[in-house]
C-alpha cells in the first residue's frame, strides 16, 4: 500500500471515531438528562399515565330564609363518568349505543361526549342523578367497557321547586364558552355553576371546593384500586331577607290571575330587603338545573318562564305615576290642595280630545275635583291640567329623583333601567316636545317605561320621607370554616328633599285611595295601608294593572312596601290591589299560618348556622 492510500484510511478511521465519540457523548448527555435533570418531571408523567383522578363535587352553601326555611340545599346522586383509554375513536361506537339504551338518550350525543373526552384525555360525566334501576345496569357494564364507573357526590336540590325560581335561580352545566372563561379558576368542563339569580351572582360564596378520589387505572384504563381521597370543602351559606309567607302569598296570586303574567317586588321601606320578589310564569329549579344549557334562545327573552319580569319588565306606569306629578307640582308651587277644576269625563288640548278613565266605563266625569278627590278617585282630567301647569321638564327632573330611568342596582342580572320620558330625553334624541305629550305624561303614559322594582323603590322613598335605597335580599353569610358571618348593611342611593307639607299631602292622597278611592279593597282593619291604582294602557291587548302601596300598625313607621303588576289584568282593583292585599295579610301575619305551614312542610325546619361572630288612561 502506497503511503498515500495509507494516508487516506487513517483519515477515514479518525471520522469515525470522532463520530462514534460524538453519538456517545451525545446519548451520555441524553441519560444525564432523563435520569438526572428530568427524574422528577418524567417520574410524574408516569405516576400520572396510571393514576386517574375522579372528581367529586362539594355540597354548595345552603340557602335559607329569614326564619331558617331551606330554599336550597344539596342530596347525595350518582353520576356516570367515563376515562378515556388509547382505543381508536371506532371503538367508542359499541358503548355509545348500549349507553344511549340505558340512559333514553340520543346514541350521537353520547358518541360526541366519549369522542371529546378522548381528545381531550380527560374524564367526562355523562349522566348525573342517575335512578337506583338505571345505575344497578350501568355498573354491570364496567367489566365489558373499560372506562365506565360510577361515582358519588353532591347535587343541588331545591325542595320548594318553583318557589322564588327568578331570585334563587339554579345550578346547571357549563357550556364550552363558560368553561374557558372558568377553566383559570379551577373549573372542569362536567363542573356545576350558578347559571341565574343568587346561584349566579354568589356562585364564588356558594361553591365550594371540590374532592377527588386518585385511582390507580391499567392500560385498558380500568380503574383497579383506590389510592388516596382529597376531602370536598362546602361552600358558604346565605340567609336572605325574604319571608316565605310573603312570596308563596304573592306567588299563587299571580298565578290565577288572568293572564298569569306579573310581578310583585315587596320591601321594607327602613331600608330596602327584599321581602319577596315574585314573576310569573316560573319555573321548577330541579327541572331546569337537570337540562342542558339551550342552544338556542327565542327572539323574544320575554317568552322564557326564566324572563324576571320583576327587573327585567318594563311598563307604562299608569295612574301611579301621578305621584311624581304631585310631588313636582305641590313642591314647585305649580298648583296647590285647594285648586279645583270640573270633570266632564273629557279634557280638550287643540283639536285632541283626551278622555278620563269613567268615560269609558260609565260615559261620564267626576265634576268638581280637586287635590284629594282628584288624587284618590284618579280622574285623569284633574291631572292632564295639573301636569300641563307643572310642566314637562319638572315632571321628568322629579321622576329622575325617584330613580326612574336608571338601575335600582339590585344585585342581580338582567336589570332594565326602564326609560325616563320627557322634553330633556326626546331632545338628547333629536325629537321635539309637545303640550300633549305633557298630558300623556301626567297620566304615566307615552314614552315613560318603568320596572315593578323601581315602583318598589319609588314607592318606599314616599313611605320613608325620601331615601332610596338599593334593593337587597343577603341578610348573612355564614362561613363554612367558622369565621364571623357577613352581615349585609343598608345602601343609599339617592334622596328626594320635599317640604314636609307636600310629603303629608302625598300620604294623605294616598290613604284616601284606600279607604275612599280605587283601591278600597286594601283597606285593612289594625293596618294603615296607603297607595296608588294604575291601569296602564297596552297597545298590544288588554291593559296592564298596577298596585303600588306601603303598609305598617297605625301610628307606628311603615315597614313593608309594595308593587304589584299584572300583564293584561284590566282595572287594577281587579287583581293588583287584592294581591297587595295578601301580601299585606302575610307580612303582618294577618289571618295567615307560619311559611312553613303554608309552604307543606311537615315541621319547622332547621335553624339556619349560628351568628359565629295618547290619551286615555285610567285609575
Amino acid at each position: 500500500m502506497s503511503r498515500k492510500s495509507s494516508f487516506r484510511s487513517s483519515g477515514r478511521l479518525d471520522a469515525v471515531l470522532v463520530l462514534f465519540s460524538l453519538a456517545v457523548g451525545v446519548l451520555f448527555l441524553r441519560l444525564f438528562q432523563l435520569q438526572i435533570l428530568d427524574w422528577a418531571n418524567l417520574t410524574a408523567a408516569a405516576e400520572r399515565n396510571r393514576t386517574e383522578m375522579i372528581y367529586q363535587t362539594a355540597p354548595r352553601g345552603f340557602v335559607y330564609d329569614r326564619d331558617g326555611v331551606v330554599l336550597a340545599t344539596n342530596r347525595p346522586m350518582f353520576s356516570l363518568i367515563y376515562l378515556p383509554s388509547h382505543k381508536a375513536l371506532a371503538d367508542l361506537r359499541p358503548l355509545a349505543q348500549e349507553l344511549a339504551a340505558q340512559l333514553r338518550r340520543d346514541p350521537k350525543d353520547i358518541l360526541a361526549s366519549l369522542e371529546e373526552a378522548t381528545q381531550e384525555d380527560s374524564v367526562v360525566r355523562l349522566a348525573e342523578n342517575l335512578p337506583p334501576r338505571v345505575m344497578f345496569r350501568l355498573s354491570e357494564l364496567k367489566p365489558v367497557y373499560p372506562g365506565v364507573d360510577l361515582v358519588m357526590e353532591a347535587e343541588r336540590y331545591y325542595p320548594l321547586g318553583n318557589f322564588a325560581s327568578h331570585l334563587i335561580g339554579y345550578v346547571g352545566r357549563m357550556d364550552p364558552r363558560d368553561w374557558l372563561k372558568l377553566r383559570s379558576d379551577g373549573y372542569r368542563l362536567d363542573s356545576p355553576v350558578g347559571r341565574m339569580g343568587i346561584e349566579k351572582v354568589f356562585e364564588s360564596v356558594l361553591r365550594g371546593r371540590d374532592g377527588a378520589i386518585r385511582m390507580e387505572v391499567d392500560a385498558q384504563g380500568r380503574l383497579k384500586r383506590q389510592l388516596d381521597r382529597i376531602p370536598w370543602q362546602p361552600g358558604d351559606s346565605l340567609t336572605l331577607t325574604v319571608n316565605s309567607a310573603v312570596q308563596e302569598v304573592a306567588e299563587s296570586d299571580l298565578r290565577r290571575t288572568i293572564s298569569g303574567r306579573g310581578a310583585a317586588v315587596v320591601l321594607d321601606p327602613r331600608n330596602g330587603a327584599i321581602l319577596a320578589l315574585a314573576s310569573t310564569p316560573d319555573f321548577n329549579l330541579n327541572e331546569l338545573a337537570a337540562s342542558a344549557p339551550p342552544s338556542e334562545r327565542p327572539a323574544n327573552p320575554a317568552d322564557l318562564p326564566e324572563f324576571n319580569r320583576a327587573i327585567s319588565g318594563t311598563y307604562a306606569p299608569g295612574s301611579t305615576f301621578k305621584i311624581v306629578v304631585g310631588a313636582a307640582g305641590l313642591n314647585e308651587g305649580r298648583f296647590t290642595v285647594n285648586d279645583t277644576i270640573f270633570c266632564p269625563g273629557y279634557f280638550k288640548l287643540g283639536r285632541r280630545i283626551f278622555k278620563c278613565w269613567t268615560w269609558d266605563l260609565y260615559h261620564r266625569g267626576h265634576g268638581l275635583v280637586n287635590w284629594w278627590t282628584g288624587f284618590a278617585q284618579s280622574c285623569d282630567v284633574y291631572f292632564y291640567e295639573m301636569g300641563l301647569r307643572t310642566g314637562g321638564a319638572l315632571i321628568e327632573k322629579y321622576a329622575g329623583l325617584f330613580g326612574l330611568g336608571r338601575l335600582t342596582r339590585i344585585a342581580l342580572p338582567g336589570e332594565s333601567p326602564g326609560r325616563l320620558f320627557g322634553p330633556k330625553t326626546l331632545a338628547a334624541e333629536g325629537r321635539p316636545w309637545y303640550d300633549g305629550d305633557t298630558v300623556n305624561l301626567s297620566i304615566g303614559q307615552g314614552g315613560m317605561l318603568v320596572t315593578p322594582i323601581q315602583m318598589a323603590v319609588l314607592i318606599s322613598a314616599v313611605a320613608n320621607g325620601g331615601t332610596l335605597w338599593r334593593p337587597h335580599y343577603i341578610e348573612r353569610v355564614h362561613y363554612a370554616d367558622g369565621g364571623p358571618d357577613y352581615v349585609q348593611q343598608p345602601e343609599k342611593t339617592g334622596e328626594v328633599v320635599l317640604k314636609p307639607a307636600v310629603w303629608q299631602d302625598l300620604r294623605q292622597a294616598l290613604r284616601l285611595v284606600v279607604t275612599s278611592g280605587t283601591a278600597h279593597g286594601a283597606n285593612i282593619a289594625g293596618l294603615d295601608v296607603r297607595g296608588k291604582t294604575g291601569t296602564a294602557q297596552n297597545s298590544a291587548g288588554r291593559a296592564h294593572s298596577w298596585f303600588v302601596a306601603y303598609a305598617g300598625p297605625p301610628g307606628q313607621p311603615p315597614s313593608v312596601a309594595v308593587a304589584v303588576l299584572v300583564e293584561n289584568g284590566g282595572e287594577s282593583w281587579v287583581y293588583a290591589v287584592p294581591i297587595a292585599r295578601d301580601i299585606f295579610k302575610a307580612a303582618f301575619g294577618i289571618g295567615k299560618p307560619r311559611p312553613w305551614a303554608r309552604l307543606g312542610l311537615l315541621s319547622k325546619p332547621a335553624a339556619p348556622p349560628p351568628n359565629r361572630g295618547s290619551g286615555g288612561g285610567r285609575a
